[in-house]
């Protein structure tokens, strides 16, 4: 279990690099998994009871559904590049942790 005391974003970070290679690379994945499902209908970022990324659009949720979203996009009514620019990493990884430290309760 991460401690309180533990930067939040040093730890969500390491696991998105591990994940991904980088935040760039994350943003990346993003861009091509908007693009992959048409930018249209909304696109999930979550983490599995493995504590595995995910990234998924809302016609694979119920497949999905032992993932929890941690980030949504609605490219209906967002730019994918606009949504990117706006994701709040401190935001993100506080999420993170809280799933974390739920899941592996």
């Amino acid at each position: 279990m991460v401690k309180a005391n533990t930067t939040v974003s040093e730890v969500f970070m390491q696991s998105l690099n591990n994940a991904y290679g980088s935040k760039r690379n994350f943003e990346k994945e993003l861009v091509y998994r908007a693009y992959q499902y048409g930018n249209k209908g909304r696109l999930y970022f979550g983490i599995n009871k493995l504590l595995n990324f995910t990234m998924y659009p809302a016609c694979l949720k119920e497949e999905n559904r032992n993932s929890i979203p941690l980030l949504e996009c609605n490219l209906d009514v967002c730019d994918i590049a606009n949504f990117i620019e706006d994701i709040d990493y401190t935001k993100l990884s506080k999420a993170y942790l809280q799933v974390r430290s739920l899941i592996q309760s």
